[in-house]
This record gives structure tokens, sequence and C-alpha cells, in this order.
């Protein structure tokens, strides 16, 4: 049980190996958006920030004065080939909290550090006189988007230096009493992240059986931390339900609990019975709300076990009937995948002439997977940069199901009716939550097979379409395997094993990338996106799949051995809607151990504070630490093929392990719970090791893994 401590930093190291080394799953993915786009001119991406706003934060402090507030800052910016930062538009959306009313005379981003006034760079309009916003209520939100066009130097400067120094810059807010500003916070950059939940009656505890409503919950968490302190964050619901009654609903909240219990409330929208919903005639609707969750606050401490744990909460909607709640599901981290799409006229069809318009950005899709790997319910966000050259009225944002060439039925809508845009200049977002019929089917379908759909984006002059894209180019070509792997990526570490990872390099192994980070249930899936992988005729789940435009070959699928993978030389193929790959031999063994590593040297954190072994942290003598492998087979209980494992299930076979030569004291070897295919050995630093880099390796019995380096001081 000792290894359980130890998860969270095994986790740690495995972040940071994905953010370091080449090739890896998070690093690879996030590179997807950057390949699919270089054959454009532009790229389009957005990032989050935070700032936590108060009185004291102004120059000079503002005291006497109890206010307080969080800006949410989402930076929508177009890039030029060469990767440089040339226009964007910024989302604010600042909660504010007063003990009046005020008259709010300025929204602005201002290009100073701390204990620094300095001037607007990015404004969002707001101002004295007749563009003042008066608010309604002393708690709320304000939203504004400011545009940055490629003209005005100092916000284009601005968008670069908050990506490359974010607390160079500040959000200010001003007021008529407080012309020189009176909530001012730094910016931090922020995490972001889905999480959703597939709500029932049923998962009510006790169960409800008598009311047959549904509902599809999806909740944008949003943090930023500095120097490991909470800076703030926040939290948007949206819930799709269909309810068969009228029903009133009295509360939506984040609960803390497992999925047969009860827990207490920790995040709360602010829906109560005085504050109600009432279902539509229909029977089916949407709830969406904003929380502000600042720093010092339980919603804040729920935030972040949101993010590292989801499924220790649950999503709860509430109505006067059913006041313990009517409908619930624990929450689950979802599967990011990105889309960048360039959207032109000429594209439409017919083809519009005279227009010089174009929409750039990204379909993003957060998913929710099942045990077969198809998409049980999701998030489709409409992220678009659109550039047209006079006053512009948007009429609808759609996904459609045809070739290029062709027209086709919408199949998955925005909702955007209207939208004015009074330049032409600005950005796009809207995001819908999945929940089934046509619209599912659509999403899986399109991350299969992407190039029998397009976005396109309707105007009130263009009713039928005025920049279009597909989502994907026509690829018939049947995939090729040329390498397999460990997935420790050492190119001389081939043997892989049951329960273990590998990696496969070939040419179109897939059409869409993915990283299987939303799994409703405890079994890793045999199939992602219409590609499917064979070890000895047995399905291997797939664990993540991606391009790197600038390898050869350029993709990579990382994929688990099936646990009755017979020993020997056998066959390894990958499927796709293509066809099927000549099959490649590769040696499965009984133990096949791989120690992770990156440029720093091995995967290794240290037991007492969870910190990775670095260059700049060498390993001591003494220290109790925990390395990170796989390929070391099967476990004690067996692991089922594909089996997440929820407890540090032991490796049978004796594990030996030697750092500079000599013997480490070895006190155990384990899977890591909810890491399928990860080991970790925990063992203390021996003593009498030379400083420097030194050599570790891993023995089962008389077989060795791979050697990587370690820093010793």
């Amino acid at each position: 049980m000792l290894i359980l401590r130890y998860n969270r930093a095994v986790q740690r190291g495995l972040e940071y190996r994905y953010k370091r080394s080449t090739p890896t799953y998070e690093k690879i993915f996030l590179t997807l958006a950057a390949c699919a786009v270089s054959a454009y001119a532009q790229s389009a991406e957005t990032a989050v920030f935070v700032a936590a706003l108060s009185p004291p934060n102004e120059v000079p402090a503002v005291t006497g004065y109890d206010a307080s507030g969080t800006a949410v800052l989402y930076a929508h910016v177009m890039r030029n080939a060469q990767g440089q930062i040339v226009s964007g538009s910024a989302d604010f959306v600042v909660y504010h909290n007063f003990p009046d009313t005020p008259t709010v005379t300025g929204l602005h981003v201002h290009n100073g550090p701390v204990g620094v006034n300095a001037g607007v760079v990015i404004n969002t309009g707001i101002a004295a006189g007749a563009n003042s916003l008066t608010v309604a209520n002393a708690r709320g939100i304000i939203e504004r988007q400011a545009q940055v066009i490629g003209t005005n130097e100092a916000g284009v400067a601005a968008l670069r230096g908050m990506f490359d120094n974010p607390a160079g810059y500040y959000v200010n807010l001003h007021t008529t009493v407080y012309a020189g500003g009176i909530l001012r916070g730094q910016l931090h950059r922020a995490e972001r992240h889905i999480v959703m939940g597939r709500m029932l009656p049923t998962k009510e505890v006790p169960a409800i059986n008598d009311f047959s409503g549904t509902a599809t919950g999806s909740v944008e968490i949003v943090r930023a931390y500095t120097n490991a302190r909470y800076i703030g964050g926040a939290a948007t619901f949206s819930v799709d339900y269909t309810v068969p009654e009228p029903t009133t609903f009295t509360g939506l909240h984040i609960h803390q609990g497992l999925a047969t219990a009860n827990g207490p409330v920790l995040i709360n929208t602010g829906i109560t019975a005085a504050s109600s919903v009432v279902s539509p005639d229909s029977g089916s609707g949407n709830i969406t709300r904003r929380v502000e969750v600042p720093a010092g606050t339980p919603a804040s401490l729920a935030l972040d076990g949101v993010f590292d744990a989801a499924e220790a909460f649950y999503i709860n909607i509430h109505s006067t009937r059913f006041p313990g709640g009517v409908m619930r599901s624990q929450l689950t981290r979802t599967e990011t995948l990105n889309i960048p799409v360039s959207m032109s006229p000429a594209n439409e069809v017919p083809a519009i002439t005279g227009l010089e318009a174009s929409a750039i950005g990204n379909f993003v899709v957060n998913a929710l997977r099942g045990a077969d790997g198809a998409i049980v319910a999701g998030v489709a966000t409409f992220d678009l940069n659109h550039r047209f050259p006079a006053d512009t009225r948007f009429t609808g944002l759609h996904i459609h199901d045809a070739k290029a060439g062709s027209n086709g039925g919408v199949s998955i809508n925005s909702a955007l009716a209207a939208f004015d845009s009074p330049t032409g200049f600005g950005n796009i977002t809207r995001s819908v939550n999945l929940g089934g019929g046509n619209a599912l089917a659509a999403l899986n379908s399109l991350v299969a097979s992407p190039e029998n759909h397009y976005i396109n984006l309707h105007t009130m002059a263009n009713a039928g379409g005025a920049v279009r894209a597909q989502l994907g180019a026509e690829n018939t070509r049947a995939p090729q395997v040329s390498l397999v792997i460990s997935a420790v990526s050492d190119v001389n570490t081939r043997a892989i094993a049951p329960a273990g990872q590998f990696t496969i390099f070939g040419r179109d192994l897939m059409k869409i990338g993915a990283n299987v980070g939303g799994m409703e249930g405890l079994r890793m899936p045999s199939a992602l996106n219409g590609t499917s992988v064979t070890v000895a005729g047995r399905a291997a789940p797939i664990v993540a799949m991606g391009t790197i435009a600038a390898n050869n070959p350029p993709d990579y699928i990382v994929a688990m051995v099936p646990v009755d993978a017979p020993v020997g030389e056998q066959d390894v193929v990958v499927k796709t809607g293509n066809g099927s790959s000549t099959a490649v031999k590769t040696t499965v063994a009984a133990q096949a151990q791989a120690l992770f590593f990156d440029t720093e040297g091995a995967i290794v954190v240290r037991a007492d504070n969870l910190e990775l072994v670095r260059q700049n942290a060498p390993a001591r003598a003494g220290e109790a630490l925990a390395l990170l492998s796989t390929g070391l087979g099967q476990t004690t209980p067996a692991l089922a093929t594909g089996e997440i494992p929820i407890a540090p299930n032991v490796v049978g076979a004796g594990v030996t392990l030697t750092v500079g030569g000599q013997t480490a004291t070895v006190a155990g070897t384990t899977v890591v719970p909810g890491l399928p295919g990860f080991y970790v050995t925990l063992f203390q630093m021996p003593r009498n090791v030379a400083a420097g880099n030194a050599p570790v390796q891993l023995r089962i019995n008389s077989v060795a893994s791979n050697t990587v380096l370690m820093p010793v001081r």
C-alpha cells in the first residue's frame, strides 16, 4: 500500500515527460494542430489567462472599499507562417463583487508588472459617457470582446507579451468614482479543461425510478497557479436536459462524493428556489451558468479536486419535486481532439467569388468514450477568427455531412442564430453539448472519416454559406507499419510484454489522433477513431495516437500488449477504414522491462515531496525514490487486457535495481493506479554513488532493462 503514496508523484513525472520528451503523448497530440495547419499561411490558437482582482492591487492601493473579482481572458490569436502572433481577439469574462452598483468606465489590459502603472494595450471599448456600463447587481459578470487588428502594433505586441510573460500585464476595471482603477490583477496563464457526466434519475442516491428525465452536463473548469499558489479560477456549467413533465429546477451544483453516496455542495451555480429555472413546454432545454472560484474558498479546493480526480465529484440538478436531486452523474475528464480549419468562400458549392473573407480557427471536440472506443457524449466547440471586409451579420455556424464539392445537411449546430460584427473582424466561439441522436452519430463519423464532413459559416448576405472548409483531406491509403518498439521511445528496446505499453511508427495509421483522456469505465478501448491494432491476432487497446509531420515516418500509435499474447515472434497489424497494414514481427516476452526517460534522464520522483529528480535537483544518498517503467508483465492480482488498475497490483517477478553500479534496496514494484501499462519501483538511493549522471538499470531475474541516466550529487 506504500506505493499508493507515490501515485500523484508518478503522474507528475508523466506530465513532465509528456511535455519535455520526444515522442511524448501530450506534446505529440498538441503538435497535431501545428502539423495540420502547416499548409496554411496562418494558424489559430486560443489560450486562457486568469487575474485575481482587488482594490489593494491598484497603485497606489485603494483601501476602504470592499470589492473583489476574477478576470478570465480567452485570447484568440492568429499566427503567421513563421509562428508570430499577427492579430487576435480577447474575450473578457470579469466576475465582480461590489458593495454597491457602480458605473464602469473602463476595462482593459495594461502592460505593466506588479506595482507599476502602465498604458492601455487592449481595450474592451467600455469608456466614460455613452460607452459606460452601470452594473445591475453588485455581484455579477461583465463579458466583452476586444479586437486587436494587425495594424495595432501595441495590441499585437501585448498579445505576444501575454503569451511569453503574462505576469508583465494586468487587467484593470475603472469606475466613475475610481477613474484610475478599482479592481486590478496581474495575468497568469491558466489551465482549462472540460469534465462531463451523463445524468440520470437512477444515479441519484437513493435511485429515482419514477421519473424518466435525462441530461448531459458539462463543466468547463479554469484555474491558474503561480509558484504552487492558487490564483483563481472559474467554472462554466452547461446542462442539456429532457424531462417528461413540467419541472422547476431549484439547484445545480458540483458535490464531492462517490457514486454510492451523497456529499456536500462545493461549487454552486446560484440557482435556488427563489431563482429557479422552469422547463419549457417541449420538456427540453439548456441551463448555462458561470461561477467564479476565487482563492481561499471551499470551491477552490473542489476545483482542484475536479482537475486532479474528477470521478470523486458529481454534478447534480435539483427540482421542487426532488429537492435532493433529480438527475446526477459522476464527473469524468474528457479527451480533447483539435481539428484546425481554414475556411474560404472558394470552398462553397458553388464557389463564391468577389468576397475577400476567411475564418481560420479550430473545431474542438471534448469527448467522453465508452469501452468500445465510441464517443458516448461530447462538447463541440467552434472557435473561429473571422475576417470579413465590412459589417457582417452571421446567421449560422454548423457541421454539415458531405464531401468536398457537394452540399450536405446540418448535423452539428453551434446554435448561432444572429451575430453582428460591426467591422467583420473578430472571433466567434460557441460550445454545444452532444448527448445523442444525429449530432453524436455525426461526431463519431467525423473523427473516423473527417473528409466526409465540413464546417460552414453563414451570413445574411450568403445564407447558404459564406466560408467553408472540409474537416479532413481525402485519403484512401492503407496503413503502413515501419517499426514496433517499447513505449519508452528507445529504438534499441524492441521486446514488449503483456500488459505493458508499446509504440508503433508508420504512415496513414489514423485520420485524426486521440489521447484517451476521457473514459467512462475502467477498460481501455480496442479501437479509436476508426483505427484498431492487433498483436498475435488479439485486440491491443490503444492509449494514444497522432502525427508529427517532421518525423519519418510521421504517425505513431501507443498501445497495450494483450495479456494473453503468446511469448515469441508475433504479428502486429494496424487496421483503419482504408484497410489493414502488412504484419510486422515483434518479440513478445513474459517480461520486457524498460525504463522511461527524457532529455534530463530517468523519470524518477522523490517520496518525501513528490519532486522530480532533475539536473538541477539531483538524487541524494538515502532518499526514497520511485522509478517509472513499463513491460514488467502480469501482476497479482492479474489484470485483464486493457483494464485500468484501481489498486497497486504487485509485480510477481523479483525486481532488482542498480544505480551507478550499486545495488539499491527495493521496497516493491506495482502498477500505477489509474495509469494502465505503467509500473513504479520504490527504492532507496544507494550510498557511495559517484556524483554526476549515474546509470540506472532494472533487472528481473537475469534479464536487464535499457540503461538510463539519473543525476546524482
